[in-house]
């Protein structure tokens, strides 16, 4: 594995643990899912738009590759905030019950 490869898991790591601390963070302030979930429903917005432009758009050079690794740093984001959610809310059950 080159650098530029480790560099790339390493900041897709970075932004897994960026989406799961927001939702962490916020679910300890607030009990309402809306915001809690808010960067996973603004991804499932932008990544067809991504892979949309990536593929239909009018792009030169290395502009789609630039496109694909947006694409997938905010699905990290998503990935991230989403596993957090389920994890943070599957303790709350269990202290309640």
């Amino acid at each position: 594995m080159d650098n530029g490869t480790l560099r790339l898991f390493l900041y897709l790591l970075l932004f897994l643990a960026g989406g799961a601390a927001y939702s962490l963070l916020l679910s300890y302030f607030t009990k309402n899912w809306v915001l809690r979930y808010l960067p996973s429903l603004i991804s499932l917005l932008l990544i067809p738009y991504l892979v949309y432009n990536m593929y239909f758009g009018n792009l030169e050079g290395f502009l789609p590759l630039a496109y694909f690794i947006f694409a997938l740093t905010v699905f990290a984001v998503m990935v991230g905030n989403v596993l957090a959610n389920l994890l943070f809310d599957r303790r709350q059950r269990k202290k309640t019950a």
